[in-house]
């Protein structure tokens, strides 16, 4: 089958439509018509078109990737299951996660570090809520123990007591039950509660 005619399409002028022997056959972006140097008198092979156009479903779905990841980042297994949820095959959806890990632009271990980051410096929680929510994006346990290990959690807390919750009265046995929630509720560590706001933890 040879390539009679590359036509660029009038709607979309990122994309050409592909004749054969005379006839429309199929669509492609020219990105992939540069990338494997498709040109008029080209002779395809069934195996040929059937690649071009996994190549190009391939190329469609990276780019649907890259849109979900300037909303905000996310983990390797959170972004396989948001394209399969989408309805792409497993195998296409494996292939274009390991491009992205490739290209750098999916990173757990940097996931981590800013996941971690965003609720230090902008919404602090404390290390049970961010390792419970790490683990729910499927994380290497590893990078989470690693991340927290370096968290201060008794100055986001001595933090939180200051600018949040100085209304409510540490001495104050039913106001510090209320402080001992809210803390609790943000995901801090009870220990790390209870020796900040000096009661022994048992």
């Amino acid at each position: 089958m040879k390539i009679s005619k590359i036509e660029v399409q009038k709607k979309n002028k990122k994309r050409s439509s592909i004749y054969i022997d005379g006839e429309f056959k199929f669509g492609l972006s020219n990105e992939i018509l540069l990338k494997y140097d498709i040109k008029e008198g080209d002779e395809l092979t069934e195996e040929h078109i059937k690649n071009l156009l996994l190549a190009e479903e391939k190329e469609r779905l990276k780019q649907r990737a890259y849109r979900l990841l300037r909303y905000r980042s996310r983990s390797v297994n959170e972004m396989k299951q948001r394209l399969i949820n989408l309805g792409y095959e497993q195998e296409i959806v494996d292939a274009v996660v390991q491009e992205l890990i490739e290209e750098g632009a999916l990173n757990d271990q940097r996931f981590v570090r800013e996941f971690a980051n965003d609720y230090t410096e902008l919404k602090p929680k404390g290390n049970i809520f961010i390792m419970n929510e790490l683990r729910k994006k499927k994380v290497d346990a590893t990078l989470i123990e690693d991340v927290l290990r370096n968290r201060d959690e008794k100055s986001l807390i001595k933090n939180i007591l200051q600018k949040k919750l100085s209304n409510l009265d540490k001495n104050n046995p039913k106001e510090k039950a209320k402080i001992i929630r809210r803390l609790l509720s943000k995901g801090f560590t009870p220990r790390i509660i209870y020796e900040v706001i000096g009661e022994e933890y048992e």
